[in-house]
């Protein structure tokens, strides 16, 4: 009976995330879309006004870029610290639990979580 409840469970899971992709994908897709019209029109009719359109379309890609790098460091920040914290915790574990070097499994994620954590900090620097 349990096992029933996990599948249906797992199924309307994954139906809900696959229906929240798709909504997603066609919204990026109507965005893209709109500004490639946009950008068409204004090609066709060349003012001043569309040079200044053009320049805060520029703009608004350039904070875009910048924002996704920022989120990009985030994550690595952010990983670093679980898989560092993760690494812990499983040589400390090892260790109560068994004795002799079992625990040095535990510094694989931990010194994962060095590198990556190191790359985010003394990667390239986020304006």
């Amino acid at each position: 009976m349990v096992f029933l409840f996990l599948a249906a469970a797992s199924v309307a899971l994954f139906a809900f995330l696959s229906i929240a992709a798709f909504a997603g994908t066609q919204a990026q897709e109507r965005k893209e879309r709109d500004r490639f019209a946009l950008l068409k029109s204004l090609a066709e009719q060349p003012t001043e006004s569309a040079q200044k359109v053009i320049d805060l379309l520029r703009e608004q890609e350039e904070q875009a870029r910048l924002k996704k790098e920022r989120e990009e460091h985030r994550g690595f920040l952010l990983g670093g610290l679980v898989l560092m914290a993760v690494g812990t915790g499983l040589s400390i574990m090892l260790l109560a639990l068994t004795r002799g070097g079992t625990w040095t499994v535990g510094l694989i994620p931990l010194l994962i979580g060095v590198v990556v954590l190191s790359v985010a900090v003394f990667g390239k620097r986020i304006r």
